[in-house]
């Protein structure tokens, strides 16, 4: 190979104890244990007959950890021996294996519950800054005192049928269809429900229990006033009806939002839709389009057989050019115009049509949302045995909540905060460190002229707007 003049009398070699890597998480693992996640889990995960070497909390979070780090298998744990000058002895693989095994239905439960702790905290912390608690915004428009949670299922392909309810999926090949429930105010995992390959994603029955469990899963001021979106591959009758009725609970105000089948039914219909009904779409910012309208069809529908159940249910259309990408899914008539139709359904009473169609359709954020969950373990489940990878999907979830919480309360607002995992990993958590001592202190030395080394300094010392590294809060 020919040799580069920046590379003439260069050598390397490992041969410097002092040097760390993933020196970033560090950030995340205080964050954890101040916040009183650790020893939340350590509660959950405590057993009279069973005193371990090693703390399981402590484990599982350093678990999670590893999945934001961009670990692919439980044996990429001993990644954080690099750190066990300042964060003490890492165990072995097979302790790992024996925490998520340890974890049966009652722990996972309790693992959840302090996670919704943890949650409770540090939503408090948004809620009490001077900006508030970040409510969404469409198109300029705020939904104040609206928890916007998004729904969906992604399927998760494995290499073989071995593994415990491992099934073909309804979009072909074996594997997993686990069920999400996020919240977009601050891109928080509420809830990952792990379920068998043949599980679909308009399943009534699923789909009502996960927002049971979302909503649960939040604080209570957070659950009167809900916004419920998902896609029409999810939605069915049952639910929209559950979610009309507020859950069952009095007091409650929830909307829905989600996708409608587009038949010829539908086209037809809006093919009869007067043109004065119809209004220019808009798009986040609340920019007119020129070549997007939007129009209520409820009218030209019949809606009976919903509206019985369902009052107040409104169908808005959305006509728009069709794109390349999306050319092997459209209707004849669809190809034949060069438009694409998309539906909604909503039970929202007030607010202008392109305003409620701009609304649903940042529920794309969920798709980033399950982007994210996969690139941080959703998409790896180890096991061949079902209790162990419900306890995996458990620690991804946890890890997903850690994250948002790290998110808001350790990045400075802007496009850091909003970065995707990938970035995160590359600009924080994989930043190396020098470890020196003196003052009766351990120092960790991070590079001077790394872009984003502020940040990480500014978050280790608690200075404003980020978590102090004090004296633990343990939430109720």
């Amino acid at each position: 190979m020919q040799r580069t003049s920046w590379a003439a009398g260069l050598e390397l070699i490992g041969d410097d104890e002092r040097c760390v890597a993933l020196a970033g998480l560090l950030l995340l693992r205080l964050l954890a244990e101040r916040a009183g996640l650790t020893a939340g889990i350590s509660a959950a995960m405590r057993r009279p007959d069973h005193d371990p070497d090693y703390d399981r909390g402590q484990v599982l979070v350093d678990l999670c950890l590893i999945l934001l780090a961009g670990g692919q298998a439980i044996g990429d744990f001993q990644a954080l021996a690099h750190l066990e000058k300042l964060i003490g002895q890492v165990p072995s693989t097979p302790t790992v294996w024996r925490a998520l095994d340890e974890a049966g239905g009652l722990q996972v439960a309790r693992i959840h519950q302090a996670v919704c702790r943890f949650r409770r905290l540090w939503w408090g912390i948004l809620a009490a800054r001077p900006e508030g608690f970040p409510w969404l915004k469409v198109a300029g428009r705020e939904l104040t005192g609206i928890t916007v949670i998004d729904l969906d299922a992604s399927v998760v392909k494995v290499a073989s049928d071995q593994k415990e309810n491992s099934k073909p999926t309804y979009k072909g090949g074996v594997g997993f269809v686990p069920n999400l429930a996020t919240c977009d105010n601050v891109d928080d995992v509420l809830v990952i429900d792990p379920r068998p390959g043949n599980a679909t994603s308009n399943d009534a029955a699923d789909n009502i229990a996960l927002l049971t469990a979302a909503v649960a899963a939040v604080p209570g001021k957070y659950r009167r006033k809900v916004l419920v979106r998902l896609d029409g591959a999810g939605f069915s009758h049952k639910l929209l009806e559950h979610i009309a009725t507020g859950g069952g609970v009095k007091g409650r105000k929830w909307e829905f939002s989600v996708g409608w089948a587009c038949t010829d039914r539908e086209i037809d219909a809006i093919d009869r839709a007067p043109k004065a009904v119809w209004q220019n779409g808009i798009d986040q910012d609340g920019t007119l389009l020129d070549d997007t309208w939007v129009a209520d069809i409820t009218g030209l529908l019949d809606l009976s057989e919903w509206t019985e159940k369902i009052p107040g249910l409104r169908i808005i259309a959305r006509d728009e050019p069709l794109h390349p990408k999306y050319m092997k899914r459209a209707s004849d008539r669809e190809k034949a115009r060069g438009r694409r139709y998309q539906l909604i359904a909503v039970n929202a009473a007030v607010g202008q049509v392109a305003w409620l169609d701009a609304r649903h359709r940042s529920h794309v954020h969920v798709e980033a949302d399950v982007k994210q969950a996969k690139a941080i373990g959703m998409n790896r489940w180890p096991s061949r045995h079902w209790k162990v990878n419900v306890a995996w999907i458990a620690v991804v979830a946890m890890a997903g909540s850690l994250l948002a919480a790290f998110r808001h309360l350790g990045l400075p607002d802007g496009d850091l905060r909003k970065a995707s995992i990938q970035t995160l990993r590359f600009r924080i958590f994989e930043i190396p460190g020098r470890i020196t001592y003196g003052q009766r202190k351990t120092w960790l030395h991070l590079p001077t002229d790394w872009p984003w080394t502020p940040i990480l300094t500014a978050a280790w010392s608690g200075s404003p707007g980020h978590f102090s590294p004090g004296p633990p809060q343990i939430p109720a």
